[in-house]
């Protein structure tokens, strides 16, 4: 098929799409098509899912995945089915979905298995620039991840990603940027702002935002300079993990799949970042005045 609308890049893709996309950046490598999917997609399939991500209080997001031969299926709660052949590197999204939701979800899972299919790794974690390297937030859901991504982005820091981030490990390993995208809780959003952004969606939780193209910067991989865990304390400070327990963390931070070959995969992936990358436990209370102290600490990781 001849895609001839958007051009751009998300994750180190190279990404070609048949409809308009709001959060892409320039460049990119790997070929990343995306297609509108069927009017009517086939009903679910009758053999349980190859994974299913249930709803928690804290996340509410419902998904199941199912790997056929003729590539993965995903169902989303509220946004449909996504067609997903990750070795070629196309993805096919619900029709009939609402724009903004279908592509904030086409930018996590469906486009992880792309990136794994490839060897590299993506986690659960916010990314921003720093003296032209990349320092990674990982927190779980509800932690102050994204907060704190809006808060660089208001201080004048280009923002790589607010929740996940493609890594290609090694001995000189490196980010991709994601999507230009913000989704601010909305007490954030009233206390924080966000400048060069425009909001494309808002929903009782949270406001949507795409980042102004002039501070979006190209989707060229960046070396990473530090990875930091958000911990909840009283005090402000940061301590060095070492890579034998940076391990677990990072471990319940990857984007993997329950078979034994995906496994073995993400565990050489998460060994060789915490193996060459220094990880950081931050120790900070969750308070909008302690938000300065938090940027200064992680922008002197970077010598910022």
């Amino acid at each position: 098929m001849e895609l001839d609308q958007t051009v751009g890049a998300i994750s180190g893709f190279a990404v070609r799409s048949e409809l308009p996309l709001a959060y892409l950046r320039t460049g990119g490598t790997d070929a990343l098509e995306i297609t509108l999917g069927p009017a009517d997609p086939d009903p679910e399939p009758v053999d349980p899912p190859l994974r299913e991500w249930t709803p928690l209080p804290e996340n509410p997001f419902h998904a199941k995945l199912w790997r056929r031969g003729d590539g993965d299926r995903l169902w989303i709660d509220g946004v449909g089915w996504y067609a997903i052949d990750p070795t070629v590197g196309r993805i096919q999204v619900p029709h009939g979905a609402a724009a903004v939701p279908r592509e904030e979800r086409l930018w996590g899972i469906p486009t992880s298995l792309c990136i794994i299919a490839r060897g590299d790794q993506t986690l659960h974690a916010g990314s921003v620039e720093v003296g032209g390297s990349a320092i990674l937030i990982g927190a779980p859901g509800r932690h102050g991840k994204t907060t704190l991504a809006a808060a660089f982005h208001a201080a004048g820091y280009r923002l790589l990603s607010e929740d996940t981030t493609r890594c290609r490990p090694g001995a000189n390993a490196v980010a991709f940027p994601g999507p230009a995208m913000l989704r601010v809780r909305r007490d954030s959003f009233e206390r924080l702002g966000a400048p060069d952004a425009t909001v494309v969606g808002n929903d009782p939780d949270r406001i949507h935002l795409a980042i102004d193209p002039a501070r979006r910067g190209t989707g060229d991989p960046l070396p990473i300079a530090g990875i930091v865990l958000l911990r909840s304390s009283d005090e402000l400070r940061l301590e060095r993990v070492p890579p034998e327990m940076a391990v677990p963390d990072l471990w319940a931070l990857a984007f993997k799949l329950p078979t034994d070959e995906d496994r073995a995969r993400c565990f050489d992936a998460v060994g060789g970042l915490a193996g060459s990358i220094p990880v950081w436990n931050l120790h900070r209370p969750l308070t909008y005045e302690s938000l300065d102290g938090v940027i200064e600490r992680v922008v002197s990781l970077a010598g910022g």
